[in-house]
């Protein structure tokens, strides 16, 4: 039928439920007008807020607009298809948290059941909150809008709380705690205000035998442990690693204060229980009392950090208060610092030797170097005090290599069956490039590699992530001898001792030279002297100082000793005099006619 318009009739038409011709389409969108259109709703939808997502019923990626990329760091949608994990995955900041948060949210609900989550987005300007709101439409997919929400009144609470919290444990961070102690000391009332900085005795071996995640837990267990203890007025932060501050309103006297520091010291050395096993850490604390140790938090949190130092030093586990004699020992330590700084360039380092001696025979078999700073101003300045700081500073590797092309070059004036060992820090076996710097040293002096030994501490084999295990292989390759030194002290196990295969084994000094216990000593030197005969490497007895001990060494087993018994330490220039007093002349004649 046709009308007098001359267009057919659409009463004659199907028509819809809203009575218009089944053919109907809106203007602007008929057959041959979308193709134009398209790149103005794109447009359209690009220049939008909220962002928009559309997803197929199998979950795939459809059209993802610019302002919902640009939310979550990936490339725009359009016209495509692709699975919407696998594209949020190569978002920069979305955590596995984030992605699992998404992923459990995209499975079936019912239609009208809306659903909201809050991401926590850290972009390079600064944490941004994006809400995705997720809607399903049924048997043909998803519809999600999201938003930037960083700046609304009502995620005010929530940035906050994050900003304020520690990640690990949850316990307020530094800057809050920061200034929540502001806030009190100006608001002080009579009583006192103390500030206590602990930090956990033990903690690095736990973390580095049993993994950081273990570690993570380990801290969030002793936080709740002392928020079990503290008052609801007091507050508890974790300031960095293994370190806790605890600020105390109201305390009468500073007796409260020290009863309060060793009932938490009782309760954090109390076990833990951790991936199987028994755990047990310590505390230091160090605590700092307003108005009298400062009236700012500045200074108040840097007296509190004095004392817990000067309480790590005296390594008692008491709690030590500030008091002004130890800015003085600060200065101190800034001034050794300077001077160590400066003591490579300065050549004020120089190696002393003391010889090992075989039981047997009665003769040095070796020697080991032992450094010694002779600074102008200080004199002869101990390793004990300055070793730790040099790993503290970053210096020991520096110090070390100096160490071994020293030893390796002084070594090679001796006679040629005379073997030096070398301590190496934790920090220089863990750098990775350890084995290439003794081949270095080795190459550069002309010491045979089987010539030099490495003495290495228990607590390194808990460190292993593979490094150690490659360098010592390395070392083995260029025919270096591993010591594992001061056993019997620290956490190695037998099959520690099996995998790493060591060549010599050193008994701790305090199992040889301390007064009282001996039959319990001596049975533990038996027991490791046995242990060295199993395994065919020999045991070297350090701390021999008497007859009595040399000879406890002798019958429990060891082939070997080191002490002052036999020498001192002795410079590089005595070596040949005391190989001369004590080995056969032959011996002499090699090393002379060596040098």
């Amino acid at each position: 039928m046709t009308s007098r318009t001359g267009v057919d009739d659409e009463t004659a038409l199907p028509r819809d439920r809203a009575g218009r011709p089944a053919s109907y389409k809106p203007a602007g969108i008929r057959r041959g007008a979308s193709a134009a259109l398209d790149p103005l709703l794109h447009a359209a939808l690009d220049c939008a807020r909220p962002g928009l997502m559309v997803l197929d019923n199998a979950l795939n990626v459809r059209l993802l607009t610019r302002p919902a990329a640009d939310l979550l760091g990936v490339p725009p949608v359009r016209n495509a298809s692709q699975p919407v994990m696998r594209m949020l995955a190569q978002s920069p900041w979305l955590d596995e948290a984030a992605l699992q948060m998404l992923g459990a949210a995209l499975v079936p609900h019912e239609p009208q059941e809306a659903r909201e989550i809050m991401l926590s987005l850290p972009r390079p300007g600064g944490t941004r909150v994006v809400t995705v709101d997720l809607r399903r439409m049924p048997r043909q997919g998803w519809v999600a809008s999201l938003h930037d929400v960083t700046q609304s009144r009502e995620n005010q609470d929530w940035l906050l709380e994050h900003a304020a919290t520690d990640p690990v444990t949850g316990l307020w961070n530094r800057q809050h705690f920061m200034l929540m102690l502001r806030d009190q000391l100006e608001t002080r009332g009579h009583g006192l205000t103390a500030m206590l900085l602990l930090d956990l005795s033990r903690f690095k071996p736990v973390n580095d035998a049993l993994g950081t995640d273990t570690g993570d837990t380990l801290l969030r267990l002793v936080g709740a442990r002392l928020s079990g203890l503290l008052r609801a007025s007091d507050v508890l932060a974790r300031f960095a690693s293994d370190e806790f501050a605890i600020l105390v309103t109201d305390i009468t006297d500073r007796p409260a204060i020290l009863a309060l520091s060793e009932r938490l010291a009782e309760l954090i050395a109390r076990p833990f229980m951790l991936e199987g096993q028994m755990i047990t850490v310590g505390a230091h604390a160090g605590a700092a009392c307003a108005p009298d140790d400062g009236d700012t938090p500045e200074v108040l949190v840097a007296n509190a950090g004095l004392a817990l130092s000067a309480a790590r030093a005296e390594a008692r586990g008491h709690l030590r208060f500030y008091e002004p004699s130890l800015n003085a020992q600060a200065r101190q330590r800034r001034a050794l610092e300077t001077d160590l700084r400066a003591a490579l360039g300065r050549r004020e380092f120089e190696l002393h030797y003391q010889p090992q001696v075989d039981l047997r025979q009665h003769r040095i078999i070796g020697f080991e170097a032992l450094i010694r700073w002779r600074n102008p101003n200080r004199g002869l300045v101990p390793p004990v005090e300055f070793i730790p700081l040099a790993e503290e500073l970053g210096l020991i590797g520096d110090i070390g290599t100096w160490v071994l092309q020293t030893a390796c070059r002084e070594a090679m004036g001796w006679p040629a069956a005379l073997t030096v060992a070398v301590n190496a820090s934790p920090l220089q076996m863990e750098c990775g490039g350890f084995a290439d710097i003794v081949s270095t040293a080795l190459a550069e002096t002309g010491l045979a590699g089987t010539r030099l030994e490495i003495e290495i501490t228990e607590n390194l084999l808990l460190r292993d992530n593979g490094t150690v295990l490659s360098t010592f292989q390395s070392l083995r390759g260029l025919g270096v001898h591993l010591v594992l030194d001061d056993f019997g002290t620290g956490y190695a196990s037998l099959s520690q001792l099996g995998r790493f295969h060591f060549d010599k084994i050193k008994i701790d000094r305090g199992f040889i030279s301390a007064p009282g216990a001996a039959a319990e000593h001596d049975a533990i030197v038996r027991a490791i002297a046995a242990l060295g005969v199993s395994l065919g490497v020999p045991t070297t007895a350090e701390g021999v100082e008497t007859e009595q001990q040399l000879t406890r060494a002798t019958e429990n087993g060891c082939t070997s000793v080191q002490g002052f018994y036999f020498s001192r330490p002795v410079t590089a220039e005595a070596v040949g005099a005391l190989i001369a007093r004590m080995n056969h002349p032959a011996d002499t004649e090699a090393m002379v006619h060596h040098e």
